[in-house]
């Protein structure tokens, strides 16, 4: 059970409104007689977890049955320790039984065992259940970790264990419902969540036998031959970051059910294996394309609305953006409106569309303000789905002519119920499209148009997801298993089981509508996907494991490596971490440039003023291709790189110079590392340019010299070295906060 962050809330300053000084907040629908009153709920927080001494209630929010992604009444309640840490509950409105926990932030710095046990970790998540639960719940649930629950998390580097009860009932699972935990290396439940179908459920006596459904899924289940992004599996060498591979998607027929012996997708409807059709037989030219600048991005925008009906008269750029992940600026756009001639020139009909320095379009939208002026409110009437798709299909066929080939339409089917709701929300009808190569999807690498349902107008397309992630690079080798071949290969990691069922949610953005729980047989056991090239099992446990370096233990720099590891600066690749191996010069800024993403760092965010200053500085020898562009081009932004020279050596081995002169950049100095006339250092060995630099990081204690006389300014850094470095500057700038 959850909620949505874009509630219409309502803050009460009065007294009464307040819970010792927090703001207590309600949603639209208001607590009932029936409900808990927000002392209670603030008391039977309290009652099932403990709140340390210094944390201060932050706010009580009140969400009711009827508001967005809230089945039920419930009252959330937040703690806050000092902007660094947070502390949240969520409690059932009538029943008062804990639904949620989750505490954020702490435990991240210091050593401690990168490893928990997983018997540690049963350990302390059957004290918190104890505590949490009633006696006749807990009767009525598995082992821990006996069954592995759908669609689990993966978190990349966090030195965490996942424990899970099931629910069981006429010994059947449930594997839907149950408790599950997540705790930290040090043995501290982080998270507690608790899913129960308080209805009555399914009776077991009238279902089809085993042998008949295994019969009916060999036939007829069907997973998707995709290009599976593999980012949750971690760097590894044997592994591209999209490989070709089968797994089910929701609309893929994946379970029997056990009353019919009808294939159902996880939706809990009736499927069959789907037919992926592209849009036409046109294709985008695979080339290099250099990064282009804002006027050659205009002159583009400028080809593009002429695809458009009418004639336009152009107003030139109205702002831009980027797009950035962990390692920096990925992708830059710029916006371009266009007002239509035949129209009566008011802004409300302007027409913008967005340009990448790829060349790409990736925006595209009409009548901005007055989808502003009406969100939200009830449409008083609506076009079908059918007509909202065909108005889609047409806008897509008409920016996209020279890939048709490359796209196809994602088919949805929403409920009679879904389609009310967002037409008594005001929602745009959202048509969902899906980027293909060689004839295979893609995954994760959507766009969406959205209908205005009252006039069937598309009015946006948004295609950045498809340029901002990681870039995609792949293609169908000759020689691929079929489905059939696949199938086999998951059915030797997994066992047919009868289990109940609790369908997933529609993909749309409306209150979810209950749920009932259905029997069906499935199979059951370790979760993953098949590669196709080679019918190779790639087990999701197994990828969690090898985040888990096997190398640092009792390792001199094991505590900064740790942490490193747990805050996502370092990963590990293939199980090891490699904490001596040197490191480049991008890899140096890439690792330590990952610090700024923190608050603590926050001050070095950039504030541009002009475009011009937004603008990749470019570097000869650093391409967009180059494994380090993005954390180099980030590093170039924030001031922790000189826009000096026409070469960066990315490649070359990384000096214990280099750290220091990116940690006195990191520490804000900067403007001071070309006046070594103002340092002194005791060490024989480091050239006058070097000075400042190097003064600074042993001042701060960020660095050592080899011995009392030399610093050793050309030795290597380790990725050891480099994690002691970040532990030492995120700890220097946690005490000054």
């Amino acid at each position: 059970m959850a909620m949505s962050s874009s509630l219409l809330l309502t803050t009460l300053f009065a007294n009464a409104g307040t819970i010792g000084g927090a703001p207590l907040v309600y949603a639209a629908e208001q607590p009932t007689a029936k409900t808990l009153t927000q002392e209670e709920a603030l008391k039977q927080a309290q009652k099932w977890v403990a709140v340390p001494a210094d944390y201060r209630l932050l706010r009580v929010r009140y969400v009711g049955a009827n508001e967005a992604y809230s089945t039920e009444p419930i009252w959330r309640v937040v703690w806050e320790k000092a902007n660094e840490a947070s502390l949240s509950v969520t409690i059932d409105a009538v029943s008062g039984k804990l639904l949620d926990y989750s505490k954020y932030g702490e435990n991240e710095s210091g050593g401690g065992s990168a490893q928990i046990s997983r018997e540690q970790a049963e350990k302390a998540a059957t004290a918190f259940l104890e505590r949490v639960t009633t006696a006749d719940e807990r009767a009525r649930l598995s082992k821990a970790n006996e069954y592995v629950p759908p669609n689990q998390p993966m978190f990349r580097g966090e030195q965490r264990e996942f424990v899970t009860f099931t629910r069981v009932e006429n010994e059947i699972p449930f594997l839907e419902n149950g408790f599950r935990f997540i705790v930290d290396h040090n043995g501290e439940v982080m998270s507690f969540s608790r899913e129960w179908y308080e209805g009555k459920l399914p009776d077991a006596a009238k279902v089809i036998d085993s042998a008949e459904a295994a019969k009916k899924w060999d036939e007829q289940a069907a997973p998707t031959l995709l290009f599976s992004d593999m980012s949750m599996f971690g760097r590894s060498q044997r592994l591209a970051p999209f490989q070709l591979a089968y797994k089910y998607e929701a609309d893929d027929p994946q379970f029997v059910d056990a009353a019919t012996g009808q294939l159902l997708n996880a939706l809990g409807k009736e499927a069959s294996a789907k037919n992926i059709e592209p849009l036409g037989n046109t294709h985008a030219k695979a080339e290099e394309k250099p990064l282009i600048s804002k006027e050659e991005a205009q002159r583009i925008a400028e080809q593009y609305i002429k695809k458009l009906p009418g004639s336009y008269r152009s107003e030139g750029s109205n702002g831009g953006g980027t797009s950035s992940g962990v390692d920096g600026v990925e992708v830059r756009r710029w916006s371009f409106s266009f007002t239509p001639l035949q129209g009566n020139g008011s802004g409300e009909e302007q027409t913008e569309l967005s340009i990448n320095d790829r060349g790409e379009l990736v925006e595209y939208s009409v009548n901005e303000n007055a989808r502003f002026q009406r969100s939200g409110q009830k449409w008083e009437k609506a076009v079908t789905w059918e007509q909202a798709e065909a108005s889609a299909l047409k806008l897509v066929r008409t920016l996209y002519a020279d890939r048709l080939g490359d796209i196809y339409l994602v088919k949805q089917s929403p409920s009679k119920e879904t389609l009310q709701s967002m037409q008594e929300k005001g929602l745009p009808y959202e048509i969902t499209f899906g980027w293909l190569q060689d004839g295979i999807p893609i995954e994760y690498a959507q766009f969406a148009v959205e209908v205005n349902p009252e006039t069937g107008v598309a009015e946006t397309l948004d295609n950045r997801s498809r340029w901002d992630g990681t870039p995609f690079v792949g293609a169908v080798g000759k020689d691929i298993v079929d489905r059939a071949a696949a199938k086999k290969a998951e059915q030797k990691q997994k066992t047919l089981q009868l289990t109940y069922y609790l369908p997933q949610e529609e993909p749309f953005p409306v209150p979810p509508q209950p749920r009932e729980p259905i029997l069906v047989y499935r199979y059951v056991g370790d979760a993953g996907v098949v590669l196709a090239e080679t019918g190779e099992w790639l087990s999701f446990a197994e990828a969690k494991k090898q985040q888990k370096p096997s190398d640092i233990e009792g390792h001199p720099q094991q505590a900064a490596l740790e942490l490193a590891l747990r805050m996502n600066w370092l990963s590990a690749e293939d199980g090891k971490l490699e904490p001596d191996k040197a490191v480049t010069r991008g890899e140096l800024i890439q690792m330590i440039g990952r610090l700024t993403n923190r608050i603590e760092f926050n001050y070095l965010r950039p504030r541009f003023s002009s475009d011009e200053q937004q603008k990749p500085y470019p570097f000869a020898d650093v391409d967009v291709k180059h494994p380090n562009y993005a954390a180099i081009q980030k590093g170039l932004q924030y001031g922790l790189i000189p826009k000096t020279g026409q070469t960066f050596a990315p490649d070359r081995t990384a000096t214990r110079a280099d750290a220091a002169d990116i940690v006195a950049r990191l520490l804000g100095y900067g403007d001071v590392l070309d006046k070594p006339e103002f340092f002194t250092v005791p060490y024989q060995d480091v050239p006058k340019k070097q000075v400042p630099a190097v003064a600074l990081a042993t001042a701060h204690g960020l660095l050592k010299g080899k011995s009392a006389a030399s610093f050793a300014p050309e030795g290597t850094v380790s990725r050891g070295d480099v994690a002691e470095v970040m532990q030492a500057l995120y700890e220097l700038k946690k005490t000054k906060q």
